[in-house]
């Protein structure tokens, strides 16, 4: 099978875990985060870019242009050290939201954002928790985040690649690995969401 793309992706497949979310989500009952802190916690923001862009194109994640596009739609984030994680936070879905309660144009709701690039130095260096957000993502100066269990994985295999796929992961906080199987099927198609319900104990 030889598939087409404008940028040499050849497979994108979106797996998150909170159905409320632009990351097409899993149903939260089927993850174990029970050792896992998921409130929303203080962090820093600015943003990059056009007010009206995604920021930079894909950057150190390698996204290129894509981030125009479903499933980010611009609404991406370069992260800080603490996010980027020396590329291990590629692909990270986080919900933020903005604090400062003083300013009317704070709704306080939640967006998802997901990290495509690294912000190095600056604000990026001196914050424990920094988001630059695409200017589309951004409108607060003051925020809160919190994990929104999920990623984005593609590959640059060079070459024609034949389904069905299996996914292996590896816990960044425990080392434990499973394997879903077969989860992106013979006739896959680029952009859809493929759902397993493999996880982690």
């Amino acid at each position: 099978m030889t598939i087409s793309f404008q940028n040499p992706f050849l497979f994108c497949i979106i797996l998150t875990l909170f159905s409320s979310n632009s990351c097409h989500c899993f149903h939260p009952k089927l993850l174990n985060v029970s050792n896992i802190y998921s409130g929303w916690s203080p962090a820093g923001a600015t943003w990059y870019g056009s007010t009206i862009g995604p920021g930079s194109d894909g950057g150190a994640c390698g996204y290129s242009s894509d981030v125009w596009n479903a499933p980010f739609y611009k609404f991406v984030s370069a992260g800080g050290d603490s996010l980027f994680k020396s590329g291990q936070g590629c692909g990270a879905c986080y919900q933020v939201k903005c604090t400062w309660n003083s300013n009317p144009a704070c709704s306080g709701n939640p967006l998802t954002v997901v990290i495509t690039d690294q912000c190095p130095g600056g604000p990026c260096a001196q914050e424990s928790v920094h988001f630059d957000l695409s200017g589309t993502a951004f409108g607060v100066l003051q925020i809160q985040y919190k994990r929104s269990w999920g990623a984005v994985w593609m590959i640059n295999a060079g070459w024609a690649l034949r389904a069905p796929f299996s996914i292996k992961l590896t816990s960044l906080e425990s080392g434990q690995t499973i394997v879903a199987w077969n989860v992106i099927p013979a006739g896959w198609e680029p952009g859809k969401t493929y759902r397993s319900v493999v996880n982690f104990q």
